[in-house]
């Protein structure tokens, strides 16, 4: 499995398993090699679901971004996880992800499921 499945389940990521996992995205010309874009994210995370169990294995992501556990994620729910898994993430693209599938500033499970589950990442 891999490691961000385990830490959805509670299992800490090593940093050697972090260096693998962003070593998994391609690069592309003038990206940093320590950031990843909200596609590539996006991308990795819908390839690695157990395709029987989507609902759940979403449900697991979403719960380990919402830790005060109230339903919602916000920009700084969301910014604190990828800083605590190391992923460089600038805040106002998680902004504006936020403000384009959530309302108030806020993005519930219905709509988080509805964007890891489109197809079409651009």
């Amino acid at each position: 499995k891999q490691w961000y499945q385990r830490r959805v389940r509670g299992i800490n990521a090593t940093e050697a398993d972090i260096i693998e996992f962003m070593g998994e995205f391609p690069k592309e010309e003038g990206q940093d090699k320590d950031c990843v874009t909200y596609e590539q994210f996006a991308a990795k995370i819908k390839t690695n679901l157990d395709s029987s169990n989507e609902t759940e294995s979403l449900q697991g992501v979403f719960t380990a971004f919402d830790h005060m556990s109230d339903g919602f994620l916000t920009v700084s729910k969301i910014k604190s996880v990828l800083a605590n898994l190391g992923i460089n993430f600038p805040e106002a693209d998680i902004q504006m992800i936020v403000n384009q599938i959530g309302t108030d500033g806020r993005i519930s499970f219905d709509q988080f499921q509805t964007l890891m589950l489109n197809t079409d990442t651009n």
